[in-house]
């Protein structure tokens, strides 16, 4: 495990408000020198505790949907699990994979821009893997919200915007040059102008109008990094709430409640068995069984019930599609 000093946190925080803020914009924002935030951002690259720059895309802004299925697994040898992983990992369709414990064994992401192209490839999955399956559960991410790590600098946040739900979600017509832009960049938030227009064979004048163009459009809302958390002694919870309500006003209550969490880093309305999905970052999961207690007891008259599952390892994980033409 890594031990993060004053200025790691304060780089991390940074980089997660905005990946592509240069040496120099960190460095004036947290009272540093360039030369020390370059230092401290190559360290934290090297010891891969950074493990890569992302663009927080707006997939429903492009009739993307985004799908989850949840596992709990059984009679699995270790040269079976060996087997199944390497075709998760191997398959294009697969964005997400999470070993979990908890109330799921294994998670299981996917993009599509067709809910029936979709089903087709669950019911490959799960038929291929159906031995092994003890029991499974779906959601479709209605909406959600992205928090920066106030933990990490112990800001209070209290800044964070209004969480809205539903709501008329327009589709947004991109070029073709302009997809291929979203591609070139999903895994590399601090991308060089210059390297993409060089692949695309574009002015680089053209490529940044472009790229400026989908900010503005907010096709990207933003640039942040992944960490590996298990490097720093953390790791991601995920709380699915299930409500015993449908009144929006008692919902909002839970939720203003939630986003008051400086640990809170999503919150996500989910279609499926349960409402809410709740991701909590952590070094102490006794905090994360109180905090469970906390919301049941503070919102008994809403919540149903939470399972709580905590993430172990996340071998794959996608921001943006490979291959969204199905």
């Amino acid at each position: 495990m890594e031990e993060l000093n004053a200025v790691d946190k304060k780089v991390i925080y940074e980089l997660g408000r905005n990946a592509r803020q240069s040496y120099k914009e960190i460095a004036q924002r947290t009272k540093s020198k360039k030369e020390i935030i370059a230092y401290h951002i190559t360290q934290l690259i090297n010891k891969k505790i950074i493990t890569k720059f992302v663009p927080v895309i707006s997939l429903t802004k492009l009739g993307i949907y985004s799908f989850k299925i949840y596992l709990k697994l059984h009679g699995l040898s270790e040269s079976s699990e060996k087997q199944m992983y390497k075709e998760l990992l191997e398959n294009p369709e697969v964005i997400w994979i999470a070993k979990s414990i908890g109330q799921w064994d294994l998670m299981l992401g996917f993009y599509s821009t067709d809910i029936v192209y979709f089903a087709n490839k669950k019911n490959e999955i799960l038929s291929r893997f159906s031995q092994f399956i003890e029991e499974y559960d779906i959601t479709m991410i209605e909406d959600a919200l992205v928090f920066n790590r106030d933990y990490l600098v112990e800001k209070k946040p209290d800044y964070r915007k209004e969480f809205i739900f539903g709501g008329e979600q327009k589709k947004v017509q991109i070029k073709k040059d302009e997809l291929e832009i979203l591609s070139l960049i999903r895994n590399n938030g601090r991308f060089l102008v210059l390297d993409v227009a060089k692949q695309l064979k574009q002015d680089p004048r053209t490529t940044l109008a472009k790229i400026r163009k989908l900010e503005k459009q907010e096709i990207i809302q933003g640039y942040t990094a992944f960490l590996d958390l298990q490097k720093i002694g953390y790791q991601l919870h995920k709380l699915c709430i299930y409500f015993s309500t449908q009144e929006q006003k008692e919902i909002n209550k839970v939720i203003s409640f939630i986003k008051q969490n400086q640990y809170v880093i999503h919150i996500i309305k989910s279609l499926g068995s349960w409402e809410l999905e709740v991701e909590v970052e952590s070094n102490n999961i006794q905090y994360v069984y109180d905090y469970i207690k906390e919301l049941k007891n503070n919102f008994s008259q809403q919540i149903k019930k939470i399972d709580q599952v905590t993430i172990i390892e996340e071998p794959k994980l996608e921001f943006f599609p490979e291959n969204i033409n199905n």
